[in-house]
């Protein structure tokens, strides 16, 4: 068996590189990582109470006391097509992060070629190499891009709490627009049989003479009125379930049979039973995915510098191959080299400084991004506490103006049945709590939005069925 060795530098000249590069092996130019702070108030303005909450897996869905629609929740945080896309990209960012190349790098070829003639016969031939290559890291490149990549998978982790977070809003939302609209249309039945029992009424007094022709009419017009707003409001309730069973992941009409009667068949709005559990504002940091996403960026975009550094300066490398070509099975040539190589940074280096500037930049945006979305936070639950406060207000004075409106139009319509009242003044209390009784209905579907809205811009509940599942 015949060696044949071929180095590309001399043994000292590869011990002196070795060593020069090994030298370097500390240094890492990424920069170093502070994470963003902001100064937090102690409470918000509007809130009675300053204490830490964890709001991750707070089911606060469960306050409005409505089996229906912590039902179709499930369904939706299981089925919902915009969290399956959004695990998707977790998956992607776990693949990105494997995807970034090792130093060490071997490639493997073999191959067998048999060839016959008249006059030698047959003869087989065949080689062997093993390649190999591996790329020094002295100033950190791969650890900043591990660093990165590994940032990026929390951000697609955020972003499927996020996601999580806003199917749960969407879906809340849904369902009380849903019985608005189912109140609504109850509503205009029952006003709907309040006029009929009104012109029934001007038909029997005009039968006595005690009132016009006039007056008939007018309650005449004043029930095909309301019979005009009957296939309208239909149509909202119909688009309204529909709606939600998209959010679930499934076509219009396909929600199940039991799940789909208790949609149609029940009307009651959910109210809030509890108060909500605001905490302190330091606790969006936690509790607000957009908020994670927002630090997690930011620190991507730091590493992303010092990668951006790296391309300043040369790229280190030590690369070899072993060749093994065998003759008719009896005869072999062995062949190896190895030695260290060095890529120099293309010059000029007006693009790599520009990249590394730019870098810079886009870590500031970043951070800055990061302290806007704490300030957008903080600004959606003051305003969220705000409107959620005034809901409950508004809603308790309209029960007491939808009483009064109720009581005076059982007396208007006792004098107007002695003639001491005239059709309008019927009509106008009637109108009253016609209006009264959609101003009920309206304030309980704000008091029951407000209410997720907080616990939405609160960052609550965006953990709950995924932490199960882990």
């Amino acid at each position: 068996m015949r060696w044949h060795k071929r180095c590309s530098a001399p043994a000292r000249g590869i011990a002196f590189a070795l060593t020069a590069l090994l030298g370097l092996s500390g240094c890492d130019l990424s920069e170093p990582y502070q994470g963003p702070s902001f100064g937090f108030f102690s409470k918000y303005n509007t809130a009675k109470t300053a204490s830490p909450v964890l709001l991750d897996n707070a089911a606060w869905w469960r306050g409005l006391r409505d089996p229906t629609l912590d039902h179709l929740i499930t369904l939706a945080l299981r089925d919902n097509l915009s969290l399956e896309i959004a695990r998707e990209r977790v998956t992607a960012a776990r693949a990105a992060r494997d995807g970034v190349p090792t130093l060490l790098a071997l490639s493997p070829t073999a191959d067998v070629t048999t060839s016959s003639t008249n006059t030698t016969g047959r003869s087989t031939t065949g080689s062997a190499a093993l390649g190999l290559s591996w790329m020094l890291d002295p100033y950190g490149t791969r650890r900043a891009q591990l660093r990165a990549a590994e940032a990026r998978i929390e951000v697609a982790d955020a972003e499927e709490d996020a996601a999580r977070l806003l199917v749960l809003f969407n879906t809340a939302n849904a369902y009380a627009n849903l019985r608005q609209s189912q109140q609504t249309l109850v509503q205009n039945h029952k006003e709907l049989r309040r006029r009929q029992d009104t012109l029934a009424l001007t038909r029997t007094l005009r039968d006595a003479q005690s009132a016009t022709r006039l007056e008939t009419t007018r309650s005449r017009a004043r029930v095909a009125e309301i019979r005009a707003t009957l296939p309208t409001q239909k149509a909202i309730v119909s688009a309204n379930l529909n709606a939600i069973a998209v959010l679930a992941g499934v076509a219009p009409g396909q929600l199940g049979q039991d799940l789909q009667a208790a949609l149609v068949h029940s009307s009651a709005q959910p109210q809030p039973q509890l108060t909500p559990d605001v905490g302190i504002p330091a606790d969006l940091l936690r509790n607000r995915p957009d908020i994670r996403i927002a630090e997690r960026s930011y620190y991507a975009a730091v590493e992303d510098i010092g990668i951006a550094r790296a391309a300043l300066y040369p790229r280190l490398s030590l690369t070899g191959a072993i060749t093994l070509n065998a003759l008719g099975g009896r005869n072999s040539d062995t062949e190896y080299f190895f030695g260290p190589t060095v890529q120099f940074p293309t010059l000029p280096a007006n693009q790599a400084r520009a990249s590394v500037k730019a870098s810079h930049s886009i870590a500031r945006q970043a951070h800055a991004q990061w302290k806007s979305t704490v300030l957008n936070a903080i600004l959606e639950v003051e305003n969220a506490l705000v409107t959620y406060s005034a809901a409950s207000a508004a809603l308790a004075s309209a029960y007491k103006a939808r009483r009064l409106y109720d009581e005076a139009l059982s007396l208007t319509r006792k004098v107007f049945e002695n003639g001491e009242a005239t059709l309008g003044d019927l009509i106008d209390a009637e109108q009253a709590l016609s209006e009264a009784d959609q101003t009920v209905i309206d304030l309980r579907t704000q008091h029951t939005l407000s209410f997720i809205e907080l616990n939405v811009r609160l960052g609550a509940g965006h953990d709950t069925q995924h932490s199960a599942q882990k």
